[in-house]
């Protein structure tokens, strides 16, 4: 990796299925930091009153943070059909999974926990993460998959991601991984 950081910056879209006036606008900014190394700031704007938005709590790796609001994250080499895919709540839990496959031969990553910083006010949240990915040393070229679930008050969740290739959202699907880094 050159000493010249790679940033790269995009607008996550709602999916058409989702329902959701309480959200104006997500963008995600992302920096590759070093061989291994990615930060990345989900910025949502919108009325935070309606949303339901996770407290912050310890850091604990934890499965199913995709049922609540969440950002995902995930990471291919473009060569390759294995990925990695990454969950960050504002309540700072955390996952970390590695696919064969499309859907296949999910398994934990042995990773140390990113640092997640959430930051709320009434109009924004704030999720700024810096997470260590193993898979990414000697790679010079990525395809990322961006994107949120969002549950509002009501329980209803609503779904973000650069690009939405299917009838139903898939953010596991590999038209979406879209943003080159």
């Amino acid at each position: 990796m050159s000493s010249r950081q790679v940033v790269a910056q995009a607008e996550l879209r709602r999916h058409a299925v989702s329902d959701c006036t309480f959200v104006h606008a997500i963008d995600v900014t992302v920096q590759r930091a070093s061989t291994e190394v990615l930060r990345l700031s989900y910025r949502l704007s919108g009325e935070l009153s309606m949303l339901r938005i996770p407290a912050t709590t310890s850091v604990a790796r934890r499965d199913g943070l995709w049922q609540h609001t969440c950002a995902e994250l995930f990471v291919v080499d473009p060569q390759r059909e294995a990925y990695c895919e990454f969950n960050f709540a504002p309540s700072t839990e955390w996952a970390a999974y590695e696919f064969s496959g499309y859907r296949q031969g999910m398994r934990p990553i042995e990773s140390a926990a990113p640092i997640i910083v959430c930051q709320v006010s009434a109009q924004e949240l704030l999720l700024q993460v810096e997470v260590n990915v193993p898979a990414l040393a000697g790679l010079k070229r990525l395809q990322l998959g961006l994107s949120m679930v969002i549950e509002d008050t009501l329980g209803q969740l609503s779904y973000w991601a650069l690009q939405h290739p299917g009838e139903r959202p898939d953010f596991h699907h590999r038209d979406s991984f879209v943003l080159e880094l």
